[in-house]
């Protein structure tokens, strides 16, 4: 499924992702696009730096850049026309390698992101599309009633919902709509709207804060339907790192998520606290040499979760950050 940078058709294409960059104003060799406020521009830029590497891998396969930078203009050619700014698409992605293609996809196409989790209540993602204007879905994990497919992009289905009494007019710059810190994805909360500069303000100071790059390894942990999930995901992405997308079950299993850590060669963490007081408990007797920062975010740090992680001491070597806001060393 994946290129690789030995095949002269993948220079080619990455030769076309260059030239398009070129005529958006964007500089793919260098180390930052000339235009850095839009998440979808920024992964643009890095799916032409590395479009061969492993961009997310799931327990089952894995997705270039490359192959989540044709997912998303896939995406929002078939978006083209039919949303733009001011408005949401709903995104129903089960979490996999493929889950940021069609996010950026959505973003490409001028819209915001509304984040669904599929295997939550019917009636609370109806809920949460009215309170957001969705009139469109993005979905790889079914169809609610009274949503009619219009188009398949990769293992996407595009579909149409009925139209709202009252149509809500977003903010501009919207990029996604999460529930708010400290919320769950599982509850009856109104969605607010978060921009791209919340999104990449935060990542511009925490990434050469923690002199990440290229060759680190993330974690895709928390529901894209929370804030701290939807900016843990650009981390990677937008670095040119792989992001190691967990699945739910493994999520709620602290010592199996602590295999998972030492397996792939995790070097960035992004938790909650109250997940990282599980995680700690979890890796006695456990170590986790690759790991070099652990980022803590959007709950308060309960200072026994870290005093049992530094006394058993899984990751020597790791940094713990408090980054709800600047990140504060801990």
């Amino acid at each position: 499924m994946n290129p690789t940078p030995e095949r002269p058709e993948l220079d080619q294409l990455s030769a076309d992702l260059a030239g398009l960059l070129g005529r958006i104003g964007l500089d793919p060799a260098g180390q930052r696009p000339t235009r850095r406020d839009r998440i979808d521009i920024r992964f643009a830029a890095a799916a032409a730096r590395h479009p061969g590497k492993v961009a997310a891998q799931d327990a089952e396969d894995s997705a270039t850049y490359l192959e989540l930078e044709w997912l998303a203009d896939d995406i929002a050619r078939r978006l083209s026309g039919r949303t733009g700014p001011g408005q949401a698409v709903a995104v129903r992605a089960r979490r996999s390698c493929m889950a940021a293609g069609a996010v950026v996809g959505v973003l490409r196409s001028g819209a915001a992101v509304l984040p669904l989790e599929p295997g939550h209540n019917p009636g609370l993602q109806e809920f949460l599309m009215r309170d957001a204007g969705a009139e469109m879905v993005i979905s790889d994990g079914g169809l609610l009633r009274d949503e009619i497919p219009v188009a398949k992009a990769g293992r996407f289905v595009i579909a149409v919902r009925p139209e709202q009494a009252v149509r809500r007019e977003l903010p501009q710059r919207t990029a996604f709509l999460a529930l708010p810190a400290g919320g769950n994805p599982g509850r009856a909360l109104a969605v607010e709207p978060v921009t791209h500069l919340d999104v990449l303000s935060w990542l511009d100071v925490c990434l050469p804060m923690l002199e990440t790059g290229p060759d680190e390894v993330w974690t895709y942990f928390h529901s894209l339907s929370l804030d701290l999930g939807m900016r843990e995901i650009w981390g990677p992405l937008l670095s040119g790192g792989r992001a190691i997308v967990v699945d739910r079950d493994t999520a709620s299993d602290a010592r199996e998520f602590a295999r998972v850590l030492a397996e792939h060669r995790v070097s960035v963490l992004t938790q909650l606290p109250s997940a990282f007081a599980r995680l700690a408990e979890a890796t006695r007797g456990t170590t986790l040499p690759a790991l070099r920062h652990v980022l803590l975010a959007d709950e308060p740090v309960d200072p026994a979760s870290l005093a049992a992680w530094k006394s058993s001491a899984p990751a020597p070597e790791a940094t713990l950050w408090d980054v709800t806001a600047s990140p504060v060393e801990l």
